[in-house]
């Protein structure tokens, strides 16, 4: 995504756990595109407080964030009722707190920039369920899927690939 981002023309802040990773994609971004403005900060997003820290340094980088997109997942979990349940809370709190914290921090930045777009990687299975050890990952997929499209006035996509 980030690829392609930039090679329409856009200037990027990217955020994840593993800073080499982003290291790497940005050397790689801005080698084939010099033109390009690539910001990088290491994240983990469930720390909400970090989340917003973050998100506010990038826009005070940048000047604005134009689009936000929140993609940060994990697949982990166990069948409810199985004794799973550190697996099936990680789940959740990665895929549905924390991608609550990321639009309040997006969110934020574009009610005072009075525009912004939003864009949610939700997945199939907030559609069509997923039983056994997919449940938390379904039910943290479907949670994201509305709620955070129409949460803000701007433009919002959920992407369920």
């Amino acid at each position: 995504m980030a690829r392609e981002i930039a090679a329409r023309g856009g200037h990027l802040a990217l955020c994840a756990r593993r800073i080499e990773q982003l290291e790497a994609l940005k050397a790689e971004i801005t080698a084939a595109r010099p033109a390009c403005r690539v910001e990088i900060a290491a994240l983990d997003v469930t720390d909400a407080d970090a989340v917003a820290a973050t998100f506010a340094d990038f826009r005070a980088r940048m000047g604005r964030l134009d689009r936000v997109v929140i993609n940060a997942g994990i697949g982990r979990g166990a069948p409810v009722g199985k004794g799973g349940w550190a697996e099936n809370r990680a789940t959740l709190e990665t895929n549905l707190i924390a991608a609550f914290a990321q639009a309040e921090a997006a969110m934020a930045a574009f009610r005072d920039q009075n525009k912004g777009h939003l864009v949610v990687m939700s997945s199939m299975s907030a559609i069509r369920g997923m039983r056994g050890a997919m449940t938390a990952y379904a039910t943290s997929k479907a949670g994201v899927a509305l709620p955070l499209n129409s949460a803000h006035g701007a433009l919002g996509s959920v992407c369920c690939p």
